[in-house]
Protein backbone atom coordinates (compact mmCIF):
# COMPACT_ATOMS: atom_id res chain seq x y z
CA UNK A 1 0.00 0.00 0.00
CA UNK A 2 1.29 3.45 -0.93
CA UNK A 3 0.71 6.44 1.26
CA UNK A 4 1.02 10.06 0.36
CA UNK A 5 0.74 13.35 2.18
CA UNK A 6 -0.54 16.55 0.71
CA UNK A 7 1.17 19.64 2.06
CA UNK A 8 0.25 23.23 1.45
CA UNK A 9 2.77 26.00 1.92
CA UNK A 10 1.69 29.54 2.65
CA UNK A 11 4.88 31.60 2.75
CA UNK A 12 4.82 35.20 3.82
CA UNK A 13 5.70 37.95 1.37
CA UNK A 14 9.25 38.10 2.78
CA UNK A 15 9.67 34.34 2.41
CA UNK A 16 8.40 34.56 -1.18
CA UNK A 17 11.08 37.15 -1.92
CA UNK A 18 13.77 34.87 -0.50
CA UNK A 19 12.46 31.91 -2.51
CA UNK A 20 12.40 33.89 -5.75
CA UNK A 21 15.85 35.37 -5.11
CA UNK A 22 17.30 31.91 -4.40
CA UNK A 23 15.75 30.36 -7.51
CA UNK A 24 16.95 33.24 -9.70
CA UNK A 25 20.47 33.12 -8.30
CA UNK A 26 20.69 29.35 -8.75
CA UNK A 27 19.48 29.64 -12.34
CA UNK A 28 22.07 32.35 -13.06
CA UNK A 29 24.93 30.36 -11.47
CA UNK A 30 23.90 27.15 -13.29
CA UNK A 31 23.93 28.90 -16.68
CA UNK A 32 27.10 30.83 -15.83
CA UNK A 33 28.93 27.59 -15.03
CA UNK A 34 27.83 25.99 -18.31
CA UNK A 35 28.82 29.05 -20.35
CA UNK A 36 32.15 29.39 -18.55
CA UNK A 37 33.05 25.74 -19.14
CA UNK A 38 31.92 25.86 -22.77
CA UNK A 39 34.06 28.93 -23.40
CA UNK A 40 37.04 27.43 -21.61
CA UNK A 41 36.71 24.15 -23.50
CA UNK A 42 36.65 25.95 -26.85
CA UNK A 43 39.84 27.84 -25.96
CA UNK A 44 41.89 25.33 -23.94
CA UNK A 45 40.17 21.95 -24.40
CA UNK A 46 39.90 21.70 -20.61
CA UNK A 47 37.08 21.86 -18.08
CA UNK A 48 36.74 23.30 -14.60
CA UNK A 49 35.22 21.00 -12.00
CA UNK A 50 32.19 22.17 -10.08
CA UNK A 51 34.13 22.40 -6.83
CA UNK A 52 36.92 24.48 -8.39
CA UNK A 53 34.36 26.71 -10.09
CA UNK A 54 32.59 27.26 -6.78
CA UNK A 55 35.86 28.27 -5.12
CA UNK A 56 36.76 30.59 -8.00
CA UNK A 57 33.30 32.14 -8.05
CA UNK A 58 33.28 32.92 -4.32
CA UNK A 59 36.92 33.80 -3.75
CA UNK A 60 37.87 35.57 -6.98
CA UNK A 61 35.01 36.48 -9.29
CA UNK A 62 32.57 38.02 -6.80
CA UNK A 63 35.36 39.99 -5.12
CA UNK A 64 36.62 41.36 -8.45
CA UNK A 65 33.10 42.11 -9.69
CA UNK A 66 31.18 43.84 -6.89
CA UNK A 67 28.02 44.03 -9.00
CA UNK A 68 27.63 40.26 -8.42
CA UNK A 69 27.62 40.40 -4.63
CA UNK A 70 23.94 39.43 -4.74
CA UNK A 71 25.13 35.85 -5.35
CA UNK A 72 26.24 35.76 -1.72
CA UNK A 73 22.85 36.94 -0.41
CA UNK A 74 21.26 33.49 -0.74
CA UNK A 75 22.11 30.17 0.84
CA UNK A 76 25.55 28.98 -0.21
CA UNK A 77 24.31 25.39 -0.17
CA UNK A 78 21.71 26.05 -2.84
CA UNK A 79 24.28 27.83 -5.04
CA UNK A 80 26.78 25.02 -4.60
CA UNK A 81 24.14 22.41 -5.42
CA UNK A 82 23.19 24.22 -8.62
CA UNK A 83 26.87 24.23 -9.65
CA UNK A 84 27.14 20.50 -8.94
CA UNK A 85 23.94 19.87 -10.92
CA UNK A 86 25.36 21.84 -13.84
CA UNK A 87 28.62 19.90 -13.52
CA UNK A 88 26.74 16.60 -13.88
CA UNK A 89 24.79 17.92 -16.86
CA UNK A 90 27.96 19.20 -18.50
CA UNK A 91 29.79 15.91 -18.01
CA UNK A 92 26.93 14.01 -19.64
CA UNK A 93 27.08 16.31 -22.63
CA UNK A 94 30.85 15.99 -23.11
Amino acid sequence: MLKSYKTELNPTQEQMQIIHKTIGTCRFVYNFYLAYNKQRYEKERAFVSGINFSKWLNQVYVRENPKYTWIKEVSSKSVKQSILNADRAFQRFF
